[in-house]
């Protein structure tokens, strides 16, 4: 077993669907690799892969304790029964492999599996990626909300962070969509071998440059976005940094929380020393937008 092919954990939740949405922020703050919902008639299952290690017991605590929290919000949330098992890396790979497909986030961006062939539409922009041991498949709201957010406030020749890349997908768009220069930084190692591969597959490692940082990069130049898709509790905690690394007028898109959370956010963001730009939203979920004044206040 080597250090890039780690066993998983698979944690599945069947619970009702009001309370799906709920669930992904908390198993995406355990460090969940890959979550995927699986809808029936009448209940969601929520599935979601974590690295084996001696947390297994923790995180199970903690992810009923959300839906505990959720029950006393007044969401329904069905069975709400948890099954845990082990699951071998090629096992992982395969079952992956199955919740994953050719996505079209919007008119001239699609997101293609490495494993699928797609001819493109004249003047699409198409990302292959293989999402291996890390998040991000554009299939989850989140992702797809911040990749819509870079084709509307992405400018050709920006200087770009991707703070918590995950596998990628973010930092790729953004130099396919024409980023001069992508710093990208996780805190979790075992992320960046396979991100540093899917910027491979998409010909874009001249402009990217990978880091394992807890999240903020270092830099000497101010950078003209930050495109950061991680917990809302995260981004709170970092939003005070946002507007140093920025250059004046550069832009911040923030994602990884629920519609519930915007307020917090945006309040967050403003504390920090940022003019919020928009909100938007899907599935529950949302990105908020938001600058760096262009002139001291």
């Amino acid at each position: 077993m080597t250090a890039e092919e780690p066993r998983y954990i698979e944690i599945a939740i069947l619970t009702h669907p009001d309370a799906a949405d709920g669930l992904f922020d908390v198993l995406q703050s355990l460090g969940a690799r890959g979550v995927a919902e699986e809808r029936g008639p009448l209940n969601v299952r929520v599935t979601s892969y974590l690295i084996a290690d001696d947390k297994t017991e923790e995180n199970t605590r903690a992810v009923r304790a959300r839906l505990a929290a959720l029950e006393r919000q007044g969401i329904r949330i069905g069975p709400g029964t948890i099954a845990v098992h082990t699951v071998e890396p090629t096992a992982w790979r395969e079952i992956w492999r199955e919740h994953f497909e050719v996505l079209k986030i919007a008119p001239g961006l699609v997101v293609v599996p490495s494993w699928e062939s797609y001819e493109p539409e004249s003047g699409e922009c198409v990302l292959v990626l293989d999402p291996g041991a890390a998040f991000g498949t554009g299939g989850h709201a989140t992702t797809r909300l911040c990749l819509r957010a870079l084709l509307a406030h992405l400018r050709p020749g920006d200087r770009v962070a991707d703070v918590g890349c995950g596998s990628g997908i973010l930092s790729i768009a953004a130099a396919a969509l024409g980023a001069r220069e992508v710093v990208a930084t996780d805190s979790d190692s075992s992320a960046l071998p396979v991100a540093r591969a899917n910027a491979v597959k998409n010909r874009v490692t001249d402009r990217i440059r990978f880091a394992e940082a807890d999240l903020l990069p270092t830099a000497s130049d101010p950078f003209d976005l930050i495109v950061c898709n991680i917990v809302a509790e995260e981004i709170a905690r970092l939003a005070e940094s946002f507007p140093g690394l920025l250059a004046r007028g550069g832009r911040f898109i923030g994602s990884g929380f629920l519609t519930g959370t915007v307020p917090a956010v945006e309040d967050a963001l403003a504390r920090g020393g940022l003019d919020m730009v928009e909100t938007i939203g899907e599935e529950g979920w949302a990105a908020c937008i938001a600058a760096r004044p262009s002139r001291t206040r």
